[in-house]
């Protein structure tokens, strides 16, 4: 990736702890950029539910065009996808 990264720690299940390890040992990728990899996905996937949420909203007048997604403000859904 070329993006700027965040330091994020947290706690894992074992389950999720289990997967990445085996993934790990399958493919040698270090286990961080693993999870990386499915938090991104997971939060493009946030973006494009909350695109769509804002374009109904519109679509019934209860969203003006200036109350849009800070995202789409500042262009982050338009590319997103690398």
């Amino acid at each position: 990736m070329s993006v700027e990264l965040k330091d994020f720690r947290g706690k894992i299940t074992v389950e999720a702890d289990c997967v990445l390890e085996a993934i790990n040992r399958v493919t040698g990728r270090d286990r961080s950029e693993i999870a990386r990899e499915v938090l991104h996905r997971w939060a493009l996937e946030e973006i494009d539910k909350h695109s769509v949420l804002a374009k109904l909203l519109r679509s019934e007048g209860l969203l003006r065009e200036s109350e849009g997604s800070p995202a789409a403000s500042e262009g982050i859904a338009g590319s997103r996808r690398e």
